[in-house]
C-alpha cells in the first residue's frame, strides 16, 4: 500500500516535471502522452494527464489556450509567469525530480519492473504451485540475490 506521503511527493514530481517540459515548449495533452510514450515505453491514459494539467491550471501555474490546425481545434497548454517564478523558487525540487525521473528510467531499461510484475505473478499463485517448483523457484530466488548483491556490493566497494 503508497502511503499519503509517498502518493503526495509522486505529484509534486509529476507537476514540477510537466512545467519542466511547458517552459521549454507548449503542448497539447495528447503530446504529453505521446512523451511519455516515447521517455518511458508506456502510454497513459488521458485520464492520467489531464487531472494534472487541470491542477495546475487551478493553481495558475499553466494556462489553456485553443489552436488551429487547419480547420481542426486543439487545445495547447503553455507556462505561466507563475508557473516559472514556482520552477525558479523549486529548483532543490526539479534536480530531485529528475533524478528520480532517471531512476525510473534506468529501473525500465534493466528490467526492474518487469522483475516486479514476475514477482506480484509469483506472489498471486504462489499458493497454487507444488513442492518442487516452489524449492526451484526458491533456489532461483537465492541465486539472484546473491547475484544482485555481489554486483552491488562490489560497486559499492569499488
Amino acid at each position: 500500500m503508497v502511503s499519503a506521503r509517498i502518493k503526495r511527493i509522486v505529484k509534486q514530481y509529476v507537476e514540477i516535471l510537466v512545467l519542466d517540459e511547458l517552459r521549454k515548449h507548449e503542448l497539447h495533452g495528447y503530446g504529453f502522452i505521446d512523451l511519455i510514450r516515447r521517455r518511458y515505453g508506456f502510454e497513459p491514459s488521458p485520464s492520467m494527464i489531464y487531472p494534472v494539467l487541470k491542477e495546475l491550471m487551478k493553481k495558475g501555474f499553466v494556462e489553456a489556450i485553443e489552436k488551429y490546425i487547419g480547420s481542426k481545434k486543439y487545445i495547447v497548454y503553455r507556462i505561466t509567469e507563475k508557473g516559472l517564478e514556482f520552477l525558479s523558487e523549486h529548483r532543490d525540487l526539479l534536480e530531485e525530480a529528475k533524478r528520480h525521473e532517471e531512476r525510473i528510467r534506468l529501473a525500465i531499461d534493466i528490467g526492474l519492473f518487469r522483475l516486479m510484475r514476475t514477482m506480484r505473478l509469483l506472489f498471486n499463485n504462489i499458493d497454487r504451485l507444488d513442492r518442487d517448483k516452489l524449492s526451484r523457484i526458491q533456489q532461483a530466488i537465492n541465486d539472484f540475490l546473491r547475484g544482485i548483491e555481489d554486483l552491488v556490493r562490489e560497486d559499492s566497494l569499488g
